[in-house]
């Protein structure tokens, strides 16, 4: 069997881009007619609280690991990118009812 190679298998992960408004009545998720999220956060934005609850909150949703949520920029920022691993951006959008285009498979 010299020669042979075997492959990974291909991981797909998706990104989205969202506006945090912390301290809301309750943590949801709104997909803006612009294609733009809108992720209301009902924790403080104190000591990383708002961003584990937004990881918390997507994983449940999603049916993932927290450790398969993450931010990857804007930790202390409003504006966030998050990126879920193992989905895809149809899987994504279906689960949390938003639209596709506003999701980036990488």
């Amino acid at each position: 069997m010299a020669g042979l190679t075997l492959m990974k298998p291909v991981q797909i992960r998706v990104r989205m881009k969202v506006h945090v408004k912390a301290m809301s009545p309750e943590t949801r998720l709104v997909s803006e007619p612009d294609h733009t999220l809108t992720l209301y956060v009902a924790a403080q934005p104190v000591k990383g609280k708002a961003n584990r609850e937004i990881v918390k909150w997507l994983a449940k949703r999603l049916g993932k690991s927290s450790s398969q949520v993450r931010i990857v920029a804007g930790l202390l920022s409003n504006s966030k990118i998050i990126e879920v691993d193992e989905t895809t951006k149809n899987e994504v959008a279906k689960l949390l009812v938003v639209d596709p285009e506003a999701l980036i498979e990488v």
